[in-house]
Formats: C-alpha cells, structure tokens, sequence
C-alpha cells in the first residue's frame, strides 16, 4: 500500500469570517471537508467551487450548518443540497458514496445526534434545550434522531461490507459529528450540560463491531469547536476546525491539517 495524504478541514462558518481565500494553502491534492461551512446555500457553493479549485478533489460530507434553514424538511434538504454539489467540479459529496484511494476506504455520514451521548444528562432536557436554541418542533427533533440512527446504521453496514474486500487495507470514517463522548468529557464547559447531547451520536461507534479485520485507522470529524488528536486501540481520531469567528473557540489563523495514510 502506498502512502497518500489529505487535508482536514472543517467548521469553516463562513458566514462569521467573510469569504474564504484558501489559495496557496494546500499541503496535498485531496481534501476533506467535514461540514459545517455554511448555513446559506449559495455561500456553500461558492465556497466550495473555490476549494475545488485549489484541489485536484474534495471530499465533502455535510454538517448540522448546512441545513439549518432547512430543518422542518431534512428531506428535501438533503436532495437539493445533493443536486448543487454535485454541479460543482472536483467536488465528491461523500452522502452514501464510498471513495476508495490507495488501499484506503473513505466513508462518511453527518451523524447528527440522538441526544443521548451522555445517558447521565437528561433525555428531555437536552431536547427541550435543542428545541429552544434552535427554535424547532417536535417533529423536526424526530426527523434528526431518525436520521442520527440512519446514518449510525449506514456506517455500520458499510464498514462490515468493507471487511470482504482484500484490496481494501485500511478504512478512513469521516463524520461531522463526534463518535464518542470520551473525546470531549473533559470539556468543563460541556460537561453536565443539556448541549453536550448535542455535540455527538454515540452510536456512530458501533462501526467498530463490524469492523473485524480491524481496518478502521482514522476517525476524522467536526463540529465540536476544540480540535482533537487522540489515539485509542489503533484508531486515530483528529480534527481541525475553524470556529466561529469572534469566540473562544475558533483558530484565527487557519491551515488545513495534513493527514498521512500509510
């Protein structure tokens, strides 16, 4: 297998920093782009078609961000956010699309949330915290614990699908949301709090019970405004994303993060 890189980035929220200028910043030909780029849709194809570009391909998976003006119809949203990416040149949109590079498996889902990533935080309290912030119905927090489950599901049988192809010598997960609440419980601004049921989709880790081969190398995300760079069981999970500007938890001066497979 031989060795290849890609650029991580993620949480660009244009919206907040004004227009990307991403030019001379490549450090590969492949980048991923894990959500969160922005809520205006026209923005996001900009943004996109600017990054493509600066890349020979970019694989994109969508975040929470890009359909919050479109949460009461996940449905819909979904199917016209597929139509405009994929009239963006050396744009892959990675929603139920397997990419296979050098040996390497790349799967990607959104994640969403269930909001029971921490079983200790109240079910109900998270939801109505959700409900509140984001100014939604009852019927628009079933529609994102479905797809939540969906998307854990759709990790879960790809990767077993995975284990009976040879040629396949490693597999790369990308989701937007966090997989694990061990990533992010130190946080003392979450901890406890209705909103860290919100920060992840604790069944997305199911992908490792398929995963008997043991090929799943790299976990990379978004979402979570921290980045993250840990090490577990063989598995790499890493991050880097941007922020919001103008909050504790954004990176002023912003690079792609260089990921090696090897």
């Amino acid at each position: 297998m031989s060795n290849f890189a890609v650029d991580l980035i993620s949480d660009l929220h244009i919206e907040s920093w004004g227009p990307l200028d991403w030019t001379g910043q490549p450090t590969s030909q492949f980048c991923i782009v894990a959500g969160d780029v922005a809520k205006d849709r026209s923005i996001l194809k900009s943004t996109l078609t600017h990054l493509g570009q600066c890349y020979q391909q970019v694989f994109f998976i969508d975040g929470n961000d890009e359909h919050r003006n479109y949460l009461d119809d996940l449905d819909s949203s979904y199917e016209h956010l597929f139509d405009m990416v994929h009239q963006i040149e050396n744009i892959t949109y990675l929603r139920d699309n397997i990419v296979i590079l050098d040996n390497t498996a790349i799967v990607a889902v959104n994640g969403w949330w269930s909001f029971d990533f921490d079983h200790n935080i109240s079910l109900d309290q998270s939801i109505k915290w959700f409900m509140d912030y984001t100014n939604t119905t009852e019927n628009t927090i079933a529609k994102i614990i479905e797809q939540a489950h969906e998307d854990s599901a759709y990790l879960h049988h790809s990767v077993n699908r995975l284990q009976r192809f040879p040629e396949v010598e490693s597999i790369m997960i990308v989701s937007h949301t966090v997989p694990s609440p061990w990533l992010v419980n130190h946080d003392i601004d979450l901890t406890g709090h209705p909103r860290f049921n919100s920060v992840g989709n604790q069944h997305l880790a199911r992908a490792f019970s398929a995963d008997s081969e043991g090929k799943i190398k790299q976990w990379c995300m978004g979402h979570y405004h921290n980045c993250i760079n840990r090490d577990l069981a063989g598995t790499k999970y890493v991050s880097n994303v941007r922020g919001r500007a103008n909050t504790p938890w954004c990176q002023t001066a912003f690079y792609p993060k260089r990921i090696v497979i090897d």
